[in-house]
């Protein structure tokens, strides 16, 4: 997070998990291990794709996030955008432009893990706060961490 006035937030998580990067790219980039930890989407991880994902609606809003994959490099790095929101709407679902990137970093016993979204503006700062409580990202990867392991136990 960014401290001086004007400058964009980003929230930053990380840690290790035991399966490889291979799985956890596949939990990253289909999107139907998506949906189980973030959200219902078309997402195909290939730069310059565009996909949206699918919230539920709140006030004016129709729950969509905009994206488009910036990079995709299998097994390392992961990159896109995310747009949407509206103005009108307080906290969660207020307009938003910023960009996830996701890297996976090979470790003797698992993959250490890091998430950067960024691009938070002082406009869109309620949205960072929520993202940046336990009910966020905390939560997010927490579900996120489960499918992995499940597909990790299954594969």
């Amino acid at each position: 997070m960014s401290d001086s006035a004007g400058e964009p937030l980003s929230i930053v998580v990380e840690g290790m998990l035991v399966p490889p990067g291979e799985v956890l790219w596949q939990a990253l980039t289909d999107p139907d291990l998506i949906a189980q930890w973030f959200m219902p989407s078309d997402f195909e991880a290939e730069a310059g794709h565009k996909f949206t994902f699918k919230s539920g609606p709140i006030g004016d809003w129709d729950g969509q996030f905009q994206g488009e994959v910036i990079d995709a490099q299998p097994y390392w790095r992961l990159q896109y955008s995310m747009r949407g929101g509206s103005p009108n709407v307080e906290g969660f679902g207020h307009s938003m432009d910023t960009v996830l990137t996701w890297t996976l970093s090979p470790l003797p016993n698992g993959t250490h893990v890091r998430l950067e979204h960024a691009g938070f503006t002082e406009d869109s700062k309620a949205v960072f706060n929520i993202m940046n409580s336990e009910n966020g990202w905390a939560a997010v990867i927490n579900r996120f961490a489960k499918v992995v392991v499940q597909l990790h136990e299954n594969g």
